[in-house]
């Protein structure tokens, strides 16, 4: 045996998985929602801790729930929230395509280390850009944005890689009909996020001046997206959940 001869090595690229857009576009908005959730919750309790005539950390916590930059963008925070809905989702794409095939491990923490990509662009290319200066130095609020930061693209790299790697575990077996009902199902809740997503802002937009006491339109049209788009998650999947049997069960019956 030639001792020089070469080995194989489990160091290789796995196939993308031909639904890849489907899994990306459902996890990418479950995760994006999680972020936005986790960044919500961290806003609210800087809000609540925060005080300016505090010590060093709460007077850091009272810099990063109110500063210029969250004084100026007011209602677009609104706006932004689905601006980022749609990056998330871009994120989610650039993951299923070309991260997820060629990491290890579970796809958790997949998801984690793909995540520290858009977390380092943030914090410096996104930071500097609005004026919250390089790693947040100019809010005022010492470590305290980028670490919220690294949370926040951590919950988002967690849930986009569990999700996206949660039917390969899920215990679906080998039955034709069985798979092709998950992946139906899969298109299904893709659609309906999709489709949700608009109608829902269009409905948001729209009544947004009958409900002016409840918030302004840019934040209840965002309320309409995710509100939309959850629904259409739930109509989408269950109505999705069809196979060629079934159909042709159905046509038999209507005979």
């Amino acid at each position: 045996m030639d001792r020089f001869a070469p080995t194989p090595t489990d160091a290789r690229q796995e196939p993308i998985r031909t639904d890849w857009v489907r899994i990306s576009v459902i996890a990418g908005f479950i995760a994006t929602f999680m972020m936005t959730a986790a960044i919500t919750a961290g806003f609210l309790f800087a809000n609540a801790v925060g005080d300016e005539d505090g010590g060093t950390v709460a007077r850091w916590f009272a810099a990063l729930s109110g500063n210029e930059i969250v004084d100026q963008v007011g209602d677009a925070f609104a706006v932004g929230m689905v601006i980022n809905l749609i990056v998330g989702l871009i994120w989610a794409l650039i993951y299923g395509k070309f991260a997820e095939p060629v990491l290890n491990g579970p796809g958790w923490l997949k998801g984690v280390i793909f995540a520290m990509a858009p977390f380092l662009l943030s914090i410096l290319v996104v930071f500097p850009i609005m004026g919250a200066g390089f790693l947040g130095a100019g809010i005022g609020a010492g470590p305290l944005p980028v670490l919220g930061n690294l949370i926040a693209h951590v919950v988002f790299g967690a849930v986009l890689g569990f999700f996206y790697a949660i039917e390969e575990g899920s215990g679906i077996s080998d039955d034709a009909s069985e798979h092709q009902a998950s992946a139906s199902s899969e298109r299904g809740t893709a659609l309906g996020i999709l489709i949700g997503g608009v109608v829902g802002a269009i409905g948001g937009y729209a009544i947004a001046p009958t409900m002016d006491d409840l918030g302004s339109r840019p934040v209840l049209t965002l309320a309409g997206v995710l509100t939309g788009a959850a629904i259409g998650a739930l109509i989408g999947s269950l109505t999705g959940m069809t196979t060629d049997e079934d159909t042709a069960a159905r046509a038999d019956g209507k005979r």
